[in-house]
């Protein structure tokens, strides 16, 4: 029964690490993608440090990406960034 139970632990980790690795990794289509979207005419500038992990300011407009639900980018303080539309959360920072 412990070997069971250490069984099934063990793949709700894995598959919850999966998931986890897939949202947090965007694929290279994405980051291509980012790279080479137009910039906003007019410069988006905020105080806030633009952290992965945290989202981004109400004040930034995010614009989703065609054919990739779970990803969007913004252009803030001239730094590309992806991030996940439902929670504006910043997954990477484009280099």
């Amino acid at each position: 029964m412990v070997k069971i139970r250490a069984a099934i632990a063990t793949a709700v980790l894995l598959t919850s690490s999966a998931a986890f690795a897939q949202s947090a990794m965007p694929s290279e289509k994405v980051i291509t993608f980012v790279q080479k979207a137009p910039a906003p005419k007019e410069r988006v500038v905020v105080k806030e440090k633009i952290v992965v992990g945290q989202a981004l300011p109400d004040t930034v407009v995010v614009t989703p990406i065609p054919d990739e639900t779970g990803y969007a980018y913004a252009i803030v303080n001239d730094e590309r960034v992806i991030v996940e539309p439902s929670t504006r959360k910043v997954i990477q920072v484009i280099q």
